[in-house]
């Protein structure tokens, strides 16, 4: 499941990524983004409007964020990576 299938450009949702996605199978992987904390083998997706769930167990952490109000945001809405960099800077 974690194993990645390629980064590439996501030709449904590419217009709302900034770069490439590293896909597993089912999910996204953080990757060289950092789109699910620093370790890049980390994983999780995110839901228009910048709700997310993720995990990493070799960090032994998961978090699931859902809000009131949606942003624009497909992927790494700011707040989304603000709570992910709280969460690292925790550990």
């Amino acid at each position: 499941m974690r194993e990645g299938q390629g980064s590439c450009r996501d030709l449904v949702l590419g217009a709302g990524f900034e770069g490439e996605t590293e896909a597993g199978l089912g999910l996204w992987l953080s990757g060289s983004n950092g789109s699910y904390g620093p370790n890049p083998r980390a994983f999780g997706h995110d839901g228009f409007g910048g709700s997310c769930g993720l995990a990493d167990p070799e960090a032994h952490v998961s978090m699931g964020y859902v809000m009131n109000r949606m942003g624009p945001h497909i992927a790494n809405d700011p707040r989304k990576m603000a709570l992910v960099d709280a969460l690292y800077s925790a550990l």
